[in-house]
């Protein structure tokens, strides 16, 4: 039998490959939406509507009367709903009116002022090709304006599928920076994850639903997500009481994700007057000695204050090139660049292969930000972009992302100058003697 074709993935706006497969599409989804209890099963397509509504609220205001409305085909877009079947499309979210919330079920008794429940999407209208919706009055400024929050990337949304494992990633999401969550019983993560439906009589036992609904959940964000969770119990003699999951953003070294030690604060704080990024700046301090980092840092001033020099455009640039190359050990002589071309044409193959080499760096540097600092580039980018084909979106193209990788070196690194080219030859150079 010859081999079956692969499908063809769906038309959503041809997105490119980005970080890990598309541009980002973060919006900032309030704590007491994603610690909820819905009072009645959600499929899949029921969460991920929640989430592109959620999304195009956060982003627009309503109309004068207090309705949202969003189009048919960006919603699709949004959520990765590549079928033709309106009909089923009405039927999901006609039920999502149905479905009555019991909000922030997890914040501890003291902090709770009372209990409230509502339907999150009171009502909704289909025109033509328009949906619009209002939003519980109960909910709806903590909703759209968040004071704590999960950063919640559509890209990912639109991957899984299976309503449980996206219910239990957003959980997980909201604690990433803690690097675990809070710890759960086991029945109250199951009535957040699957509505109230579980209290059928096939997950009123643990083992169940760890086999039927967990391990299956947890196999697919760790596949499907940039996250990898393991699952930790809590025992009561033999009977499983309490649930926790412990987090890692895919791409991030392990440890726990703020700097524990005095000497490490003090370095990311003065990393971030050179505005480095959190994130980064945690990863470097972890990844270098305090020592090689405050040596670059004083190089760095040095050359900064050396009025001889034309003055440092990116002295965050400068200073990871600085740490990389460790040039306050002193820089090795760089050894000449074999003449086969033209001198000037040599020097353009070097910056060439400079920032080809940096391009692909950009991408995995990229890839091990937190969410708010990629979302920084992302719109500094595109805020100089004056070409539409050029900037990311929801119809990213693959030139795009090229453009925004290429960029994002010339952002992290700098511009390459006489120093850093001439450190990169040396460095290509004595690779071969090596090995």
């Amino acid at each position: 039998m010859p081999p079956r074709k692969a499908d063809p993935e769906p038309d959503m706006g041809q997105i490119a490959l980005f970080a890990l497969r598309e541009a980002p599409d973060a919006f900032k989804k309030a704590v007491q939406v994603v610690h909820s209890q819905p009072k009645a099963p959600l499929s899949l397509l029921q969460r991920k509507l929640g989430n592109a509504w959620l999304k195009n609220a956060v982003e627009n205001p309503p109309d004068p009367s207090g309705w949202w409305e969003i189009g048919i085909r960006q919603l699709s877009r949004t959520i990765g709903f590549d079928s033709n079947n309106r009909e089923y499309l009405k039927e999901s979210a006609e039920a999502l009116m149905r479905v009555i919330h019991e909000w922030d079920v997890l914040a501890p008794a003291g902090n709770r002022v009372q209990w409230k429940a509502s339907v999150l999407f009171p009502e909704i209208e289909i025109r033509q090709d328009v949906i619009r919706y209002q939003i519980s009055s109960q909910m709806r400024d903590r909703l759209i304006d968040p004071d704590v929050y999960a950063v919640i990337d559509m890209t990912v949304v639109r991957r899984f599928r299976r309503a449980p494992s996206l219910a239990i990633w957003e959980l997980c999401v909201r604690f990433e920076k803690i690097g675990r969550t809070a710890e759960i019983g086991w029945e109250k993560l199951r009535d957040m994850a699957l509505g109230e439906s579980a209290e059928a009589k096939t997950y009123q036992e643990y083992k169940y639903f760890k086999a039927k609904v967990l391990k299956p959940a947890i196999a697919e964000i760790n596949s499907e997500s940039n996250h990898t969770i393991a699952l930790v119990e809590r025992k009561d003699g033999k009977r499983v009481t309490s649930l926790r999951f412990e987090i890692q953003r895919k791409g991030m070294v392990q440890g726990p994700q703020e700097p524990t030690t005095p000497d490490h604060i003090e370095l990311v704080a003065e990393l971030a007057t050179f505005r480095v990024p959190a994130s980064e700046a945690q990863r470097l301090v972890k990844q270098h000695p305090a020592e090689a980092v405050r040596a670059a840092l004083e190089y760095t001033r040095r050359r900064m204050k050396d009025s001889k020099s034309a003055p440092l455009a990116n002295p965050a640039a400068y200073f990871r090139q600085a740490l990389v190359g460790r040039y306050a050990e002193g820089q090795p002589a760089a050894k000449p660049v074999p003449t086969v071309k033209p001198a000037q044409q040599a020097a353009v193959d070097l910056r060439e292969a400079y920032l080809a080499h940096w391009t692909v760096e950009a991408e995995r540097y990229f890839a091990e930000l937190e969410p708010a600092d990629r979302d920084g580039y992302v719109e500094r980018y595109n805020a100089k972009q004056t070409t539409g084909m050029l900037r990311l979106g929801k119809r990213t193209s693959r030139l795009a992302v090229t453009s925004f990788h290429r960029w994002l070196a010339v952002e992290v690194w700098g511009e390459p100058d006489e120093e850093s080219l001439l450190a990169f030859a040396a460095q290509a150079l004595a690779k071969p003697s090596q090995a």
